[in-house]
């Protein structure tokens, strides 16, 4: 009966050191292999970098400047002041006829072309033309 008691508490006490020194090394334990795994990386937030922006006065019958050259990516903004009505024809569509504030812009991507445009209002007597580099 000691022999037994004795043999229980030797399997028992080895049993606690390998748990011990399962413990310490990191290995058998669910919770460990978890801590040392990479975190997953949420999804990539992209940060859109506007375009340069480039500007055009319609003021008093003229865009000024009327001739422009850009490079692609470029977003050219109309903007309006003075007091007679215009406006933006270009690529076969219209901006809105404003008379004193307002604005209409596009983005140019196409590189080595020419865009004419001109008042709807005031016809080729009041046109410009952009360029694409």
């Amino acid at each position: 009966m000691v022999r037994r008691a004795v043999r229980c508490l030797l399997v028992a006490g080895g049993v606690m050191v390998v748990a011990a020194m399962m413990s310490a090394c990191g290995g058998g334990s669910s919770s460990n292999a978890s801590a040392n795994s990479p975190t997953p990386a949420g999804p990539a937030r992209a940060t859109a970098t506007p375009p340069p922006e480039v500007k055009i006065q319609i003021a008093d019958n003229s865009f000024t400047p009327a001739e422009l050259t850009v490079k692609a990516g470029t977003k050219v903004v109309w903007e309006w002041s003075g007091t007679n009505p215009h406006s933006v024809l270009l690529s076969g569509r219209a901006s809105d006829t404003l008379t004193g504030t307002g604005k209409f812009e596009r983005v140019f991507d196409t590189p080595g072309t020419t865009f004419p445009y001109q008042c709807g209002v005031h016809g080729a007597a009041m046109a410009g033309k952009i360029i694409v580099q």
